[in-house]
């Protein structure tokens, strides 16, 4: 490790494969899996049964909180809150006998967002930049930048000031 670089910090309970790429200064706590062909960025931490299915992209400065489950064909840009056991799907009508082509497909969570607790994201499925999605929420559509959405399905409730961090809601 070079001057100034941080070590990987991998509970031993967690199963990482040798084919993921881990950054510098990440946390991976108990029981968390991730996948072969995944890359989690630096300064990343993932909570306690957290799930990073294979080829998985993950940025910098993420946190995704306990059990939660990030599944093929997602890209988590930089500085994105994942809440308890949220679902990142990649299968809108999944079967027994069929298993759906991921290949050259991908949407993403974008940079500074954050989802809450409970959240169920269908695939192909954007999360815009700095957005804000509710808890319990079930995201069936694109979020735009800056927004603020809850609901099952979800729907656009406000606006999100980043600079000052402070939530607008509709009236």
């Amino acid at each position: 490790m070079g001057k100034g670089e941080q070590a990987v910090k991998i509970h031993p309970t967690a199963i990482v494969s040798e084919a993921a790429r881990i950054g510098e200064g990440t946390v991976i706590w108990a029981y968390a899996q991730v996948m072969e062909g995944a890359r989690v960025g630096k300064n990343c931490v993932l909570g306690n049964g957290v799930y990073v299915d294979r080829n998985v992209r993950i940025g910098n400065n993420v946190k995704i909180h306990n059990k939660s489950c990030i599944y093929h064909g997602n890209v988590i840009e930089d500085n994105v809150f994942i809440g308890p056991q949220v679902c990142l799907a990649n299968d809108r009508y999944p079967a027994h006998d069929t298993t759906r082509d991921l290949k050259g497909v991908s949407w993403r969570v974008k940079n500074g967002a954050s989802i809450g607790a409970n959240v169920t994201v269908l695939p192909d499925v954007n999360i815009g930049k700095n957005s804000v999605i509710g808890a319990g929420s079930v995201v069936t559509r694109d979020v735009p930048d800056n927004t603020v959405c809850y609901g099952n399905p979800a729907k656009v409730k406000g606006s999100v000031k980043r600079r000052t961090k402070t939530i607008r809601r509709k009236k």
